[in-house]
């Protein structure tokens, strides 16, 4: 069985999935270039990233933490949770494509945490030093979003805190690219994310993804 869990599908998932990241996170990268000094602004991108990162790592230990316990309750049950994920990232490519909003749900969960921590973050814009850039991304990980969530549910099929954590991180790493260029190049990738066929084609690799997920799921029942 070819095993889906790898760090290169981890960065590869973050990069594919950056349209979606200009979305959710375009508009507060963008606000810490305002109110900024040109030559501060990559120190700021920077040390909001690394909280951003830091965020989904965590997120990502608790997930592998759920993991190694749920796996280790019944011999079938990685299977499970193998299926799941390859599912939710199946819909999260149709969610992207803006076939199917089945991850609504997901994501107004995910809104009940973001209504307590998001005041937070009210008191650190306009972003001056990095700590608090930094202190920006450790909030701003924490918001709901589709892809991070079916990328922790593919991530905790690891049932290993570390190795979901760092699958987390090196997500995370995949989208910076598109993020970081975001501040500068807002025009050109707005215009580029509302392609509808970058759109359907990124989406579709995403969903191929998740049909690997599924396959190395169902192939470990043969």
């Amino acid at each position: 069985m070819n095993e889906p869990l790898t760090y290169l599908t981890a960065y590869l998932l973050g990069l594919i999935g950056s349209v979606h990241c200009m979305g959710m996170c375009g508009g507060i990268v963008g606000a810490l270039s305002m109110n900024t000094q040109h030559q501060g602004y990559a120190r700021l991108q920077l040390a909001y990233h690394l909280g951003r990162i830091i965020t989904y790592g965590a997120l990502g230990f608790v997930a592998g933490l759920v993991g190694l316990w749920l796996s280790s309750s019944h011999q079938y049950v990685g299977v499970v949770l193998r299926s799941l994920s390859g599912i939710l990232l199946i819909l999260m490519g149709a969610y992207l494509f803006g076939a199917s909003q089945a991850l609504n749900w997901l994501e107004r969960l995910g809104g009940h945490l973001w209504k307590r921590v998001q005041p937070l973050s009210k008191n650190l814009i306009p972003i001056k030093q990095a700590k608090h850039a930094i202190v920006l991304g450790l909030i701003w990980g924490l918001l709901p979003c589709g892809l991070v969530y079916s990328t922790l549910s593919w991530a905790l099929v690891s049932a290993d805190p570390l190795k979901s954590a760092s699958l987390m991180m090196v997500f995370g790493l995949g989208n910076l690219p598109a993020l970081l260029s975001f501040g500068l190049f807002a025009k050109q990738l707005t215009r580029f994310k509302q392609s509808s066929t970058i759109r359907g084609t990124l989406a579709l690799c995403i969903i191929a993804f998740g049909g690997w997920t599924l396959y190395a799921a169902i192939s470990t029942l043969s």
